[in-house]
């Protein structure tokens, strides 16, 4: 081939991978982004330090050296009377044992000895190749709440906060965390395993994000932790907080020499609020669910179920009546008078069962439930054949009535043949 062909087919591969370059990649894209204008994530719009030249001059960090290498501590201490909205950090020390088996479901659980854990990564998927270049651990010290930050500001100083890391978490007594059995613990325990560290017992383990989703979803709906600050603690974070989604990126950007103190301080605050509301949140959860706090009157639907669902069935009796004494949607109110009638007939108590069976057969007029458990109530009960045919008969013309072609033909045959069966009685 001429040599003029070969310096053409040079250039046309080099012009190639330029244009290939220009395009961005990975988190930093953006799909309205032009080929020939890579699209940077915004900086986040708050008062952050933009005078700090060094990562390592914040406030509170010092730079940490052991055997494996380098990595950025930062210390933030905190007075147990801080005010994380309207509950303050030291509340959850003077919960009662009872109030705290409640939320741990678990032995003993003492919040003094344990750690308050968050971590931010370099990729909301998780997966053995995620970075975890920031954990955060909060716990107890004395008469302060200390939060301690280990930060790689590269991959390479992650296998050096892991071994330091390890050793306090050895310890402490307990992991408190929010979505940590789904997520943190178990993409932590991997980076501790791939870089030789021998990954502590974080038992006994309690995820907030459980308890926090079995009393206020059905209120709440989202029970992500943002939500719950608000809502819940009534605590508003400073306009120095950025997004989760945008702090895998920011720490890229950062950790190649793109990025900026200011951005890093941002996701430092972030990361340092997630730590610090955990301690308020978990004592409003044990609070309300040892009955030391009255619940918002739409969760004692909630909380009768989580009683039920513990063993506890005279709570649970009383919660139900509390939400049925509060004004609830239809739904909620019919599933509510439901669940506290199988409860009384769980309990051997069907005389009372029968009066919530009949409230609930006049709320829902296409309902054939409650009527089954009338008719098994008379026919076995009180003994009454006549009321038992008439119960049943009742819920084969409500059937009759149903648009569903499956759902009415099981109906039917079930119900025909419970009236059979009564009818040779």
């Amino acid at each position: 081939m001429p040599d003029d062909i070969h310096a053409r087919l040079k250039r046309l591969r080099k012009a190639g991978r330029k244009r290939r370059r220009s395009v961005p990649r990975g988190p930093e894209a953006r799909p309205e982004a032009s080929a020939q204008t890579p699209v940077q994530p915004p900086a986040p719009a708050h008062d952050a330090r933009a005078d700090a030249g060094d990562l390592a001059q914040l406030p509170g960090m010092e730079e940490r050296e052991n055997a494996w290498g380098r990595y950025l501590l930062r210390t933030v201490r905190f007075p147990l009377t801080h005010q994380q909205g309207r509950v303050s950090l030291g509340e959850v020390l003077g919960l009662d044992e009872d109030a705290v088996r409640m939320l741990v479901e678990a032995r003993a659980f003492d919040f003094r000895r344990a750690a308050f854990l968050d971590t931010e990564t370099s990729g909301l998927a998780g997966g053995a190749g995620t970075i975890v270049f920031l954990t955060g651990v909060g716990a107890f010290e004395g008469d302060s709440y200390v939060v301690r930050q280990y930060f790689a500001r590269n991959p390479a100083e992650e296998r050096a906060y892991l071994l330091d890391l390890a050793r306090f978490l050895l310890e402490r007594e307990g992991l408190v965390t929010f979505n940590g059995r789904s997520f943190d613990w178990p993409l932590l325990r991997t980076r501790f395993i791939l870089t030789g560290v021998a990954p502590p017992d974080p038992e006994p383990h309690l995820d907030l994000l459980i308890p926090a989703r079995r009393l206020w979803r059905p209120r709440l709906g989202a029970c992500n932790f943002g939500n719950l600050e608000q809502r819940i603690l009534d605590h508003q974070r400073s306009g120095l907080d950025i997004p989760s989604w945008l702090i895998p990126s920011l720490w890229f950007r950062f950790a190649r020499g793109e990025g900026s103190v200011r951005e890093m301080e941002a996701v430092l605050y972030h990361n340092q609020e997630d730590i610090v509301s955990m301690a308020p949140l978990a004592h409003v959860l044990a609070a309300t669910l040892a009955g030391v706090h009255d619940p918002h009157p739409h969760d004692w639907l909630a909380l009768a179920r989580i009683y039920a669902r513990a063993g506890q069935l005279d709570r649970a009796e009383s919660a139900y009546r509390r939400a049925l004494d509060h004004p609830l949607p239809p739904a909620l109110r019919a599933q509510a008078m439901r669940e506290l009638a199988a409860l009384l007939k769980r309990a051997d108590r069907r005389d009372e069962a029968a009066v919530w069976w009949q409230a609930l057969a006049k709320l829902l007029p296409a309902d054939i439930e409650a009527l089954v458990e009338l008719a098994k109530y008379y026919e076995w009960h009180v003994k009454d054949v006549e009321k038992a045919r008439a119960m049943t008969g009742e819920a084969i013309r409500r059937a009759q009535a149903w648009r569903n072609p499956v759902e009415r033909t099981r109906a039917l045959e079930a119900l025909e043949h419970r009236l059979a069966r009564l009818r040779r009685k």
